[in-house]
């Protein structure tokens, strides 16, 4: 599955409040986190949140610190024992998934054995980059690198072809960078600059660690992957997948980008012959097959070394990996110190036998109830949505009809797939952590390009159970909920109707809702990638989003930062219309199930609190900054104050005034869905 399709809530696992508090969230809400010195009519989210922000620093091993802790801090728990117990298990049959995730976390957690072995495992990765003798051999490595899971240069992938969703095509896409995105080599600002001298340290640190010469070896690095980052697309540009839908003969893409050798490279990574390709920017392509003419042999020898040591760092001895998180955890997340190694752990093998483990997660934490419960929920949602749809002032009847039929055929996943992969070719095995990820990266991309010429496969997952998620995927107009996210704070059978609706309620209408935002609206009820609106449709829509977009860009970060609301607009037109469809669906259950006034709260305030408490969250400078550049989400404050101040029925529940920060005029409002 193309992963980069997949629309998310976006939710962070961080940790659990305290016991004295469990009291005061009975009915789902905590009393203790609202600051009642805060106007709600003023600003939201610190009235709904205050106290708990004030009294909730983030931790010294976490980048950020939010609500979401309680449900992965649970999670963790019941993934450490089952960890643990398969590790323990040294009788399980051969092949079984618990002998294979018990074997991994055996040797994961053997430190003194990586240590020992330092970067020996890497060792025959390296020699063979060395040993190139021409630029024609370049693609052999590139190759072996790839299946290993070691990127470099570019990426490549097998997935749904978005015009065509009953079949699978070959894409490639632009890639190779060290930093987190190419705004990191091409903007000019002060904290740029820093953060590029700090990776510049890093890289040779790394070099010293793995006993290479470091003379030239970062500035060479840092020259090719800034010229690789200077033809790459942007953020906000690659949210168009119109614009990097650029469809290609195998036998053109061969002759365009000659340097690449790329007939060689299919041969080498097994992918079976194909006809076509996507190629998702071009101009990145043409610019890398002129590097390969342009670069030394050596130069683009150390970038793959660069590769190959960049990636299996996290996987080495406590040395290595302790330099890894200095720079990634510590000098662009501002996170001060590791987690506890049982909950790396936990990431480690979420990365390589993650599937495995979601099968024993789903047998130890999933509550058939909460699935039937939340099932319900999205048919009212659902059914809410329709309601919205046929009333629509602005969209035409013949956009109407297609709009309800996309609706009416989107398809609902909870909890874990009906079918699992089959596994029974990964081998784990003791002999060091590096290879078994090696092994499941092999394992992994063997699975992907058996997938050419064959149907459709709507089993797929596109997250595992244990994730605290959920998704939309345009290609198979899915909706998906894995098990962990149906339990508090979003979902508790325990709470308040108002309260489920304000928090599960909206994220459900949130993923429905990506099936018409400014880019989901762009795949039909069949899930290709086509025109289905009238042209005048289109404008008054492109025109009520460019509200939103003005909205989010005004919304001031910190230093210069300011919310993208270009990169940032679907996942806010997500959040806006999945409030108000929750909103609309909570309506529509009142009315069969009248509410009273709790603890000082009408139903629609509890609502409205119940949203806004699952986006509390503190964050450090130098994560906020990474979000702000990468993100699509907003950050959680304006994922509150975003949507609220677009809905009269806000207003009306707070008594918000005009005159007030939240409030809006008629005319300032983005009414969309």
């Amino acid at each position: 599955m193309n992963k980069k399709l997949l629309t998310t809530i976006g939710v962070a696992a961080l940790l659990i409040g305290t016991a004295a508090m469990l009291e005061d969230k009975i009915k789902g809400i905590d009393l203790t986190a609202i600051d009642k010195n805060v106007n709600p009519g003023e600003d939201f989210y610190r009235y709904a949140n205050g106290n708990w922000i004030a009294n909730n620093p983030v931790p010294s091993t976490e980048s950020r610190w939010s609500s979401f802790n309680i449900v992965s801090e649970r999670n963790n728990e019941t993934l450490r024992q089952i960890l643990e117990e398969a590790a323990a298990d040294v009788k399980s049959p051969a092949g079984s998934t618990k002998q294979k995730v018990g074997a991994f976390y055996r040797v994961y957690m053997d430190t003194l054995k990586r240590d020992q072995q330092g970067s020996t495992p890497v060792k025959p990765l390296l020699d063979k980059i060395n040993s190139i003798s021409s630029k024609s051999d370049l693609i052999k490595v590139v190759a072996d690198l790839h299946k290993k899971g070691i990127r470099g240069f570019f990426n490549f992938y097998v997935s749904q072809d978005l015009k065509n969703s009953t079949s699978y095509i070959v894409y490639v896409s632009q890639g190779g960078l060290g930093l987190p995105d190419r705004d990191y080599y091409t903007k000019t600002d002060k904290k740029s600059e820093e953060t590029r001298i700090a990776y510049l340290a890093h890289v040779t640190k790394m070099a010293e660690l793995f006993g290479m010469s470091t003379e030239g070896f970062s500035a060479t690095i840092m020259k090719i992957e800034t010229d690789l980052a200077n033809k790459s697309m942007t953020r906000t540009e690659r949210r168009n997948q119109e614009k990097q839908y650029n469809k290609r003969s195998f036998n053109q893409f061969n002759t365009d980008y000659a340097n690449l050798n790329f007939s060689n490279y299919c041969k080498l990574t097994e992918v079976a012959k194909f006809d076509s390709l996507i190629v998702s920017q071009p101009d990145f392509f043409s610019n890398l097959n002129n590097m390969i003419a342009n670069y030394s042999l050596e130069d683009l020898k150390a970038y793959l070394k660069w590769s190959v040591m960049n990636t299996s760092a996290g996987y080495l001895g406590t040395a290595f990996e302790k330099q890894n998180f200095a720079f990634y955890g510590t000098a662009l997340s501002g996170t001060k110190e590791q987690k506890p190694m049982w909950k790396r752990g936990i990431n480690a093998a979420n990365g390589i036998v993650g599937e495995l483990l979601g099968q024993l997660f789903v047998e130890k934490s999933f509550s058939p109830e909460s699935k039937k419960r939340v099932n319900e929920m999205v048919d009212n949602i659902m059914a809410a949505f329709k309601v919205r749809l046929t009333q629509l002032d602005w969209m035409s009847e013949p956009t109407r009809i297609k709009a309800l039929e996309k609706l009416a055929s989107f398809t609902k996943k909870f909890g874990y797939p009906d079918k699992w992969t089959d596994f029974s070719k990964l081998e784990i095995k003791e002999d060091s952590y590096i290879q078994n990820y090696f092994r499941a990266a092999e394992f992994g991309h063997r699975d992907m390009v058996s997938k050419l010429g064959k149907p459709i496969d709507k089993n797929r997952w596109g997250m595992f159970p244990q994730t605290v998620n959920a998704y939309y995927n345009p290609t198979l107009n899915e909706i998906v909920f894995p098990a962990a996210i149906m339990q508090p704070p979003f979902f508790d059978a325990q709470a308040d109707d108002a309260v489920n609706y304000g928090s599960i309620g909206a994220v459900i209408g949130h993923e429905l809702t990506h099936g018409f935002d400014d880019q989901g609206s762009k795949y039909g009820a069949d899930g290709n990638l086509k025109s289905w609106w009238t042209p005048e449709d289109r404008k008054l829509f492109d025109a009520k989003t460019k509200k939103l977009v003005d909205q989010y860009n005004a919304f001031f970060v910190a230093d210069s930062l300011h919310v993208n609301g270009e990169l940032t607009l679907g996942e806010n037109i997500a959040d806006l219309g999945g409030l108000t469809i929750a909103y609309e669906a909570y309506k529509m259950h009142l009315i069969k199930h009248p509410s009273i006034i709790e603890n000082g709260y009408t139903p629609e305030q509890r609502f409205f609190l119940g949203f806004a408490q699952v986006w509390k969250n503190t964050v450090r400078p130098e994560a906020l900054r990474q979000l702000i550049l990468t993100d699509p989400h907003s950050p959680g404050e304006f994922r509150v104050l975003g949507p609220l101040s677009n809905m009269p029925s806000f207003y009306e529940a707070f008594g918000v005034q005009k005159g007030q920060k939240m409030h809006k005029s008629e005319e300032e409002r983005a009414n969309i869905w």
